[in-house]
């Protein structure tokens, strides 16, 4: 039961970040004209909030990589990148109907870049924190 409450709150992790995602590329599509003039179609909106929600769900999954206590952090963590990576090139590329060009590798691979830095780091933070507590509870104030 933890598993799927971890699921779903890394789910609406995604549809959080989807959204502001979404919302900046709205604005930005407007190409300097009023913001009343952005529109979007209620299909687009849905098929966002659920991409978004198994984006995280995916994020979420994809996380059991830091499980492998064989692997070093660095090991885990460019696998982890590497996994959610090519899914998000093929989420792009079946967003272009499978049309190949370098431009949407390189534009993928920036926008991805930047949610899982996001993503990861928002994560990263949380456990340092939650480590951070539990030193000061054991009485090291060291960190």
């Amino acid at each position: 039961m933890k598993t799927f409450k971890n699921m779903v709150i890394s789910g609406l992790v995604g549809i959080g970040i989807g959204m502001i995602w979404m919302a900046v590329d709205l604005v930005l599509s407007v190409n300097g004209q009023s913001i009343e003039n952005a529109k979007m179609f209620v299909s687009s909106f849905l098929f966002w909030l659920v991409a978004s929600f198994l984006i995280g769900v995916f994020f979420y999954l994809a996380s059991w990589i830091f499980d492998k206590d064989q692997w070093s952090l660095r090991k885990q963590v460019v696998v982890n990148f590497f996994v959610c990576f090519a899914a998000w090139l093929l989420l792009n590329l079946y967003l272009n109907n499978w049309q190949f060009s370098w431009t949407l590798v390189f534009s993928a691979f920036a926008s991805f870049v930047i949610m899982y830095v996001i993503a990861y780091g928002l994560y990263f933070w949380h456990l340092w924190k939650d480590v951070k507590n539990i030193n000061q509870r054991l009485g090291y104030s060291k960190y």
